[in-house]
């Protein structure tokens, strides 16, 4: 995916919105629409999904977990 737009807009009175797509993403594209969080809501999600990131890579069970960190219990 070498190109992404990303944009949060406000659809008309008949729920409607309007995109216009720079040249370099060509013809077809896939649209893929998510209602858009308050402030708040935001934030909370995106502190959810960085903490699943840190899980998934494998940080939490590869380094904390390792015999040499556990060290640190001990004091």
């Amino acid at each position: 995916m070498s190109n992404v737009l990303r944009r949060q807009l406000t659809a008309d009175a008949s729920h409607t919105i309007h995109l216009v797509l720079p040249p370099e993403m060509g013809d077809e594209v896939e649209i893929i629409v998510f209602p858009r969080l308050s402030s708040k809501d935001a934030a909370q999600q995106e502190s959810l999904a960085m903490a699943q990131l840190i899980d998934e890579t494998g940080f939490v069970k590869n380094v904390l977990n390792s015999v040499e960190e556990d060290c640190w219990n001990d004091l």
